[in-house]
């Protein structure tokens, strides 16, 4: 499992698609609600295989009293959620000294997900060329909903397996969703979204 972060995007805070389709072509960004004692969060994450889940590791670390994960493009509580088996954070995430490295967690279904669901292949290049949409449900205008933003590449540190993209766009709910990489025909899972920077050189997201 490859630990990617992203950066934060500059472009459109929405992109409508030509036809229904493509944007079904997504429907594997799913939200993810994490009830800790404090309450009840939102996160997002991005499935890649029938009964696994990838998400950001803070979004499950600390004391957890039950994770619960949706497939419908607008989050509502009352709606059924998928069983979940477990779920395991990568062994070298450190909340309070790694930051976004490693930011990155598995999450194990017990069912399969349903069939409409489309998984896509997960990006094994080190080149990244072509059109990039991150996907999240961070709550815009008091609502949870799936939506896409369209950043710009920054750059990419292979040594941390860190990807940088200028974005400005993340709120809170958009962490762990997948920043998909569209080249020609082929679309793929290129990493999950972390957090955002505020640095001397401007904001922008780690994935």
């Amino acid at each position: 499992m490859r630990p990617f972060i992203l950066l934060w995007m500059i472009i459109m805070p929405m992109l409508s698609f030509s036809k229904s389709q493509e944007w079904e072509d997504f429907n594997s960004s799913l939200c993810i609600e994490v009830t800790r004692p404090t309450g009840v969060f939102t996160c997002t994450g991005v499935a890649v295989s029938s009964d696994v889940i990838v998400t950001a590791a803070h979004c499950l670390e600390g004391d957890i009293i039950k994770v619960r994960i949706f497939t419908e493009s607008a989050y509502n509580s009352n709606n059924k959620s998928l069983l979940i088996k477990s779920y395991k954070i990568h062994p070298d995430y450190k909340s309070t000294s790694s930051r976004y490295l490693s930011d990155v967690a598995k999450i194990y279904l017990d069912q399969k997900l349903p069939s409409s669901i489309k998984i896509l292949p997960i990006f094994k290049g080190q080149v990244v060329t072509g059109d990039l949409y991150r996907f999240g449900f961070g709550e815009r205008n008091k609502k949870n909903l799936r939506t896409v933003i369209t950043p710009k590449f920054k750059r990419m540190d292979l040594e941390n397996k860190i990807i940088e993209l200028n974005d400005t766009f993340s709120y809170s709910g958009d962490s762990g969703g997948p920043i998909y990489l569209k080249q020609g025909n082929e679309t793929f899972v290129l990493a999950v979204h972390s957090t955002l920077s505020f640095g001397p050189e401007g904001k922008y997201s780690y994935n």
